[in-house]
């Protein structure tokens, strides 16, 4: 395997284990997510989960980015639209590691949010920057009387190793060239979706029974799929490499997904997502 699809498999690897972790915070300290009959409260829910893991993944971007130019001024007033001012008052943690004078973002995710109370949050957010190839942010968001939401606390920050250490990736052989052109089509129709999508409604689609997932609610832009790999002999795991633009930062990031596909009565659907 070269060394670039190798690094690639890792990045995703490490993603899978944030998945598992982030899932065993939820298991642990989460409360479980408001149950509601009414079709109205549960797409209000939706929306608020949405709108608080837009805030939190835009809050981790401005944390982490910290030009060379950059003074700690400065970079308290890119923060000022998140955190409250007597935190940022208080000593608010910086994440250069020492030594270090800029950093730069390159991409962040949310995972996931955990719901700790009716105003309360925890959203699992993902970054990849020039100094750190992957670390996990859990960034604590309540809600003010207004609905509105802030930064609670400092984000807890930690790098997330290998599952096995140094252990290498596994690896599967490649599909068919055939077979990734027949699944080119529906991989950019489902991720179009799922990045731009308001709605669950807006996947049905392209969903293999029994999965569900929760489009980005246009957290993203769609740009373009600039890479494509199909492995296994069926059911095929598919890792998508796609450019999007951040409407906040209002710049191009490169995403990776991982997808999993099956084929039913000659239509493929997704099985599983992983960012």
């Amino acid at each position: 395997m070269n060394p670039a699809r190798s690094a690639i498999i890792r990045v995703l690897l490490w993603c899978m284990l944030i998945l598992s972790t982030a899932g065993s915070i939820h298991l642990l300290t989460g409360s479980p997510e408001p149950k509601s009959s009414t079709p109205g409260l549960r797409e209000s829910i939706v929306l608020q989960d949405q709108s608080v893991a837009g805030f939190a993944a835009a809050f981790a971007r401005a944390w982490l980015t910290w030009p060379a130019s950059e003074t700690p001024d400065a970079w308290e007033a890119q923060l000022k639209p998140f955190v409250p001012a007597s935190l940022l008052n208080s000593n608010f943690p910086q994440p250069l590691a020492q030594g270090k004078t800029s950093q730069q973002v390159e991409a962040v995710f949310p995972i996931r949010v955990i719901r700790r109370g009716t105003n309360q949050f925890l959203v699992s957010v993902y970054a990849q920057t020039n100094l750190h190839p992957l670390v996990d942010l859990i960034v604590p968001v309540h809600l003010d009387a207004s609905s509105q939401p802030f930064i609670a606390n400092p984000p807890m920050m930690k790098p997330v190793a290998p599952p096995h250490g140094d252990a290498p990736p596994q690896t599967t052989s490649p599909a068919p060239d055939a077979v990734a052109a027949a699944l080119r089509p529906t991989v950019v129709s489902f991720l179009q979706a799922y990045v731009s999508g308001q709605n669950n409604s807006d996947l049905s689609n392209y969903l293999a029974p029994g999965f569900s997932i929760q489009p980005l609610g246009g957290l993203f832009t769609w740009r373009s799929l600039t890479g494509l790999q199909v492995l296994g002999k069926g059911p095929y795991t598919v890792i998508a490499t796609t450019d999007v633009v951040d409407p906040v930062a209002k710049r191009e990031l490169s995403q990776i997904y991982v997808l999993h596909m099956v084929q039913s009565d000659g239509k493929w659907f997704v099985s599983s997502l992983q960012p």
